[in-house]
This record gives structure tokens, sequence and C-alpha cells, in this order.
């Protein structure tokens, strides 16, 4: 390795440099770490935008220190050998630097560099004054193998593709809420295209269609095959995909996968394991039951949601028909998006012997939140179903307020001492009380 790729991957060392990224919410956690010790490690799916996210810590970083303080590593670059490139990058960094002071060392893609956590040990534990932030894309980079392998030195968050409020960004010009509610048309159209393309930057910023679902396709083709089918050398590649299928098509629903395993040829256990596979690849997400035994938790069946509804639509399952049940997965991602930096949070689905709810969101040992999805709260009796759900969950968990999620119908309902909360989907993504 050369000085000139060190310098060609750090920009700002020799002149200003123009970031044109759309903001992350995920940013303001993440900067809430940046005096601590702790390696900070930005985990997701591929194409998330964790590349951009770093950029935009640097970016942040630039306004208060100085430039040179700050190292990018290039893990993946072909034109490096990988074996040691950690510490022969920070060692040719400070031949041609000799920094002063504390530096800020971020590594894209660190799973390329062999015994990586080996090296981030030693550095962290003799140097005080350098602060790490990593990426990476494999399996290599599972919170349980973190955590393990970085025992004590880590902090660890979850990036998903763009929210709803991020992908407004890149196609309105929003300054404040009256600007929000003045624009409620153009919003709620953004948000058909929001669930019908999901929130990939890379898609979201590309205006051709076509070329949005092939660049869906080759995400598909990447995780499922490169990342899952390949690395995990599964054999019966073929029913494997048609476990993925039968999961997208009936995304949102209770999945019995002994019943599962029946359909697609394959035992309980390897339903179970291959499920396992795609929840760390963060593609898609399993729901359980809510209880206080864990045996109940593991023999009821689970809710699959996709981490993104634009990848689940690629396969070319009917958008209109299923909308109301990627509204669900829709909500369950934000759910997952908006608790991202608590790691005592859990989400479950609740059902009792005549109701169901969606999301019981529990906060350690408290319940913190009801949430229903009710696309179709117009018709009385649907409506009706729902809000006895609520209130009944209500009573079980000694909760006073729940959410109902609506298309268009706002308002509260208030049962004795049982308020919920009916709000838009556009309004509950942006926020807007």
């Amino acid at each position: 390795m050369n000085q000139d790729i060190l310098v060609e991957w750090n920009p700002w060392w020799e002149k200003k440099v123009e970031f044109e990224l759309v903001d992350r919410e995920l940013k303001s956690e993440i900067i809430k770490w940046i005096e601590r010790k702790e390696v900070t490690a930005i985990l997701g799916v591929r194409r998330s935008g964790k590349t951009s996210l770093l950029y935009l810590i640097v970016d942040y970083l630039i306004k208060s220190t100085n430039p040179k303080n700050i190292l990018f590593i290039k893990a993946d670059d072909e034109r490096i050998k990988k074996e040691g490139l950690i510490s022969k990058s920070i060692e040719l960094y400070k031949e041609l630097i000799s920094p002063k002071g504390k530096v800020f060392v971020f590594i894209d893609e660190i799973q390329e560099v062999p015994e990586w956590e080996n090296t981030l040990k030693r550095i962290y534990d003799l140097e005080k004054n350098t602060k790490f932030f990593i990426t990476g894309s494999n399996f290599s980079m599972l919170k349980e193998d973190l955590s393990y392998r970085l025992a004590g030195r880590l902090a660890y968050f979850d990036l998903y593709p763009f929210s709803f409020k991020e992908f407004l960004k890149t196609k309105m010009n929003i300054k404040n809420k009256i600007s929000l509610l003045s624009k409620k048309q153009e919003i709620k159209h953004n948000l058909v295209k929001y669930i019908e393309f999901g929130g990939f930057p890379e898609v979201v910023l590309e205006k051709d269609e076509k070329k949005k679902n092939q660049l869906l396709q080759f995400y598909f083709d990447t995780i499922i095959y490169r990342d899952i089918i390949k690395r995990r050398g599964i054999r019966s590649s073929a029913k494997m995909e048609k476990m993925i299928n039968y999961f997208l098509q009936n995304i949102s629903n209770l999945a019995n996968f002994s019943k599962v395993g029946k359909t697609v040829f394959l035992s309980t256990d390897s339903i179970t394991e291959y499920v396992k596979y795609l929840q760390d690849a963060f593609f898609v997400f399993s729901l359980s039951l809510f209880s206080f035994s864990l045996k109940k938790q593991e023999i009821n069946p689970k809710k699959i949601y996709c981490v993104d509804s634009g990848i689940r639509n690629v396969k070319g399952f009917r958008f209109s028909k299923d909308y109301g049940r990627l509204v669900e997965n829709t909500v369950f991602i934000e759910i997952k998006r908006k608790n991202c930096a608590n790691p005592l949070l859990g989400v479950f689905y609740w059902i009792s012997k005549s109701h169901e709810v969606d999301f019981v969101v529990k906060d350690g040992l408290r319940v913190k939140e009801l949430i229903q999805v009710c696309w179709n709260s117009e018709e009385v009796e649907v409506k009706k179903r729902e809000i006895e759900g609520l209130l009944e969950a209500m009573r079980e968990f000694k909760v006073n307020k729940s959410i109902l999620i609506t298309k268009e119908e706002e308002g509260k309902e208030k049962i004795k001492n049982k308020k919920i909360k009916l709000i838009p989907l556009w309004k509950w993504l942006l926020n807007i009380e």
C-alpha cells in the first residue's frame, strides 16, 4: 500500500470537501458516542447506506476537529492487500500526518481484513486517544459475535433503508410542520411510492422505475444467493427459495413453521435455521407472540416482516392486493428504526381467544406501547373489532393509551379511562401529532 491511496481515501486532508448526502436520522444517535471510547459499529442490510453514514459523521467532525485527525480506510478497495491493513494504514498515516490529539479512525467493510477484531482490541487497549467507527456487511458482523469479540469495547447501531421522513427529503422541500401539512396530497402520493419501491438509498434516488426494479432485483439476488445460500453452503437452495417466496407472499401473516415446512418440503428445524440466516442478513425479521414464557414464544407461530417493502415487491406479488399488509410491514420496520438505540426494547404481537394486536412494544419489563394497524377503519365492523382488540390488550397489560394507525381517519376514542389515538399512517411516520 502506498501513500497515494491513503490520500485518495481522505481528500479532506488537502481541501474542503462537500458531502452531497441525504442526512440520516441515526446520525444524531451515533454523535452522542463520539466522545466515548467504545468502538462504534454500524450494522444493517446491504446497500442501506452504511458508508454514506460514515461520511456524514466525518462531515460532522470536520466542523469541530482538525480534518487531518480523521483517517478513513476503505477495506474493500481491491488495490490493497488486506493482511495487516489496519495497522499498516495507521502507521503510514502517522508517518505522513503526525496528528496531535485524538484521532478518529473510520473503517468501511472491516470484515475484509483478516483478524480485524484482534487489531482493534490491541489498539483500543493500548492507545487511549483513538476512536474507531466501523461497518461491515456479512455474518462476521453479527451482534452476538461482535459482542463476544470486542467484549466491553463496543457500541452498535442498526441502520435500515431510508425512513419515510428521509425519503421525503429527496422528493420535497419541507421546512417545518406547516409546510408538511400544506402539502398533504403530495406527501400521500409519495407514501404510495415509498411503499411500492421502498427506501434503499440508490433506489430512491433513481428516477427510472424500470431501473428501480432492476436494482431491487440485484439486491435481492446478492443477499439471498451470495450472502446466504453460497456463504452458508446451503444445498437445498431451490427449497430455500420457495420458503423465501412463501414468506414474502404472506408478509405480516401468522406463519407456523411446521406447516411452512410441509408446503416447501423442508423440516421444521431447517425452516427455523434458514429464517435465522435471513435475519442475520437483516433481510427479514420474525415476530413472536408476547408471553412471559420463552417456551410459548418459541412454539407459537411467528409473523414475518421484510426489511424493505420494495425488495419484497420485486418478486412480482400483487401490490394493490397486498397494500394493507405492506402498510403493516412499513409500521413494523419504523418501530424497529425508531427504537434501534434501545437494547432493552422488544417487539411482539399479541393474541387472545377473540382478538389480536399487531404490535406490543416492551421496554425492559414494561409494556411501553400498543399499536394496531387498521387500513379499513372506514368500515364500521372492522374499526370496532380493532378497537376492541386494543381495549382488551390495554386491560391485559394495564396500559391506558394506545395507537390505531389508519389510512385517513384521525381523532381519539375514549372508553372509560382508556384512550385510543387514531392517526393516519403518513402523520405517524413523520411524527406529526
